[in-house]
């Protein structure tokens, strides 16, 4: 008798369809598995040394002048948008020749997952406050060091950047990494995006980053059986748009 397997769906979180199963290795397989880590080093590595505002600051001095450096941060955001969400769709588009909603790239909200997405934002709430309080903290946000003192003009240009910068995050690791190695690595995936996605909060509070292994773990898990990426983005812009407006409060 042929047996199915019915725990199979469960143990994915699926309701619809199934995760691609890992693929025969083929020299395609090979290529496209190449292409994608090699271009994560080289995304992470750019924007290591030429993406952070330190580096807008002493390249174009005039870029402090203004607000307060937003220029200087608006850089930042922008390369790693660019380098995080366009370029890495081109290659799954005309490279890989994949669908992007397969790398999670979808609007699409059901309702079965409203009460994970929920949870994760009612555990996150009071962590954010905490943590808003602490003075190391407070030495890396806002980011946006001249928040405080900007024009409202100036602050929502820099949270609307940020914003998007983390929807470009979100697809970069739990999309382009995470569902896109699973195809051929299986779930090894969320464990592989984990430690880039650690390594990139290396400048922040210790805590932070000890706490980002456990956050890549979850999001990367999350986005793995809802075959999405829009609980990593729900809770990243809940998370950092607070602790901006939080932290922007406790300094002025």
């Amino acid at each position: 008798m042929n047996r199915t397997r019915p725990t199979a769906a469960i143990a994915h979180g699926q309701t619809g369809a199934q995760p691609p199963q890992p693929t025969t290795a083929g020299s395609h397989d090979h290529l496209f598995l190449a292409i994608t880590l090699v271009y994560a080093a080289v995304a992470l590595t750019a924007l290591e040394y030429f993406g952070n505002p330190r580096f807008a600051l002493l390249t174009f001095p005039d870029l402090g002048r203004v607000h307060q450096g937003l220029y200087a941060h608006l850089w930042w955001a922008s390369l790693t948008i660019v380098l995080y969400l366009p370029l890495p769709m081109l290659l799954v588009t005309l490279v890989f020749r994949h669908r992007l909603r397969d790398y999670g790239l979808t609007l699409a909200l059901k309702k079965q997952n409203l009460a994970l997405y929920g949870a994760m934002l009612l555990i996150m709430a009071p962590i954010v406050f905490y943590v808003s309080t602490r003075t190391d903290f407070l030495s890396i946000y806002p980011f946006y060091r001249g928040a405080p003192l900007a024009p409202l003009g100036a602050v929502l240009a820099w949270e609307a950047a940020y914003g998007l910068q983390f929807v470009a995050l979100e697809f970069f690791f739990r999309g382009f990494l995470v569902l896109g190695l699973e195809r051929y690595i299986g779930r090894y995936a969320v464990w592989v995006a984990v430690v880039p996605y650690c390594m990139i909060h290396y400048h922040k509070p210790p805590l932070e980053a000890f706490a980002a292994i456990v956050a890549g773990i979850v999001l990367g898990e999350v986005a793995r059986r809802t075959r999405s990426i829009l609980g990593g983005v729900l809770v990243h812009l809940s998370v950092a748009l607070s602790m901006d407006a939080l932290a922007i409060n406790r300094l002025r």
